[in-house]
């Protein structure tokens, strides 16, 4: 293989690692924003339930079970959203790339 190819080739590999960095921090900036969105519209009715509902105050009083419900909601939203962040930029590459690869005659 000549020098020339395995320069292109590294480049190339380089390029790829540098996209997929800035695709996953974008996704964790997404994510990030979803869970705190989430956190603070689930965290508004729990607490308000607590304060107005006899059976929420029985059941959801304690600090830990008010916690668990806004980490656990905040945490799928921070997955789901980093997720479908991730989706659509692969989609966006895989197009680009696609279309930088037609022939062109």
């Amino acid at each position: 293989m000549s020098n020339k190819a395995t320069g292109s080739s590294s480049q190339l590999i380089e390029q790829k690692f540098a996209m997929a960095k800035q695709s996953s921090h974008e996704a964790a900036i997404a994510g990030l924003k979803a869970a705190a969105v989430t956190a603070v519209c689930t965290a508004i009715p729990t607490f308000a339930s607590v304060r107005m509902s006899k059976w929420a105050k029985a059941n959801l009083g304690n600090p830990v079970a008010k916690t668990v419900i806004i980490t656990y909601a905040a945490g799928m939203a921070y997955f789901i959203a980093g997720e479908k962040k991730v989706v659509e930029l692969s989609r966006k590459h895989s197009l680009e790339a696609a279309h930088a690869s037609r022939f062109k005659g």
